[in-house]
């Protein structure tokens, strides 16, 4: 049964990756109006945290004891179900094959493209941007210190600093990895593009605090910054479009105050928790399947009354 209880997991973390996404998307806008770009990216961690618990036994079932029962086939109380369901049987090796291959071919495709990005950055036809998850570097193009003078510079190393520091680059291999187990799942590719753009947003926060009056060079600083390759792991300063007018609009808003900032920390907590706990208490148990004395397709027991003498 272990390619019916794979799958299983896997349309579980997908249904809970959903449920988080949406709740992020949803409050990803009031959030950052209330309590900036910094903290409000952090509401993406939920995503994988909801995923990470939709793989826990149900709250029901660990807190009667039920998880840790030698009697059951596995401790995710879903045995009952695989069995009485042949469909499972029949099909789950095949359908992870498909996933398999779908999740093998999406890595190949990252895995390319930050080939391309870093060959062209060796070129200088890239950059600004860090690359590397164990070693960062910064990459430039080769006209930066023409193009940069010696103030716009240093803007430029303290946001790809920004993005080394709050480790934004093993955020965005995790990215990559969920969109890898979740190819099939396009809010997951959503999510992964939205994100990015709240990551640039939450390093242009962390560059400007507590220095107001660099926000016209900083800004000027973006707009220099030409439309160039962007690697699907790297952190990359440019932007262009929309994109590059959100970010502009943002660092020309006024800094959040102390007070607003600890009470939407409180406030993402809160979310954060609310959310965990209803996956945990949402995830289906045994209880959902056909009885587990008697699954649909098990023969049940007949009893069998003898009397003696004459009818």
């Amino acid at each position: 049964m272990g390619h019916e209880l794979v799958l299983i997991l896997l349309l579980r973390s997908q249904v809970a990756m959903t449920l988080a996404i949406l709740v992020v998307l949803a409050t990803r806008g009031p959030s950052r109006r209330l309590v900036g770009a910094e903290l409000s990216y952090g509401l993406w961690a939920l995503v994988p945290l909801a995923a990470a618990t939709s793989l826990f036994p149900p709250l029901s079932d660990f807190l009667a004891g039920r998880s840790t029962d030698p009697s059951l086939d596995h401790p995710l109380m879903l045995s009952t179900v695989l069995k009485a369901n042949r469909v499972w049987t029949r099909h789950a090796g095949l359908a992870l094959a498909i996933w398999a291959a779908g999740a093998g071919a999406v890595g190949l495709a990252f895995l390319a493209g930050e080939a391309r990005f870093r060959a062209r950055a060796r070129r200088g036809d890239a950059g600004p941007a860090v690359v590397g998850l164990a070693a960062p570097r910064l990459v430039v193009p080769r006209d930066y210190h023409l193009r940069y003078d010696a103030a716009e510079r240093e803007l430029i190393r303290a946001h790809e600093r920004a993005h080394v520091e709050k480790s934004h680059l093993a955020w965005n291999a995790l990215s990559a990895s969920l969109q890898m187990i979740g190819w099939f799942n396009p809010l997951v590719h959503l999510a992964a593009a939205v994100s990015r753009l709240d990551q640039e947003l939450a390093c242009d926060a962390a560059v400007l605090e507590g220095r107001s009056s660099l926000r016209r060079a900083y800004a000027q600083v973006l707009l220099k910054v030409s439309a160039g390759p962007r690697g699907p792991l790297a952190c990359s300063l440019s932007a262009e479009g929309r994109v590059l007018e959100l970010r502009l609009r943002w660092i020309m808003k006024s800094p959040v105050t102390l007070k607003r900032y600890l009470s939407g920390l409180v406030a993402v907590g809160a979310t954060g928790a609310l959310l965990v706990g209803l996956v945990w208490t949402s995830a289906p148990a045994e209880g959902f399947g056909p009885p587990a004395h008697f699954p649909e397709n098990t023969p049940r027991p007949i009893r069998i009354s003898v009397t003696h003498g004459a009818l």
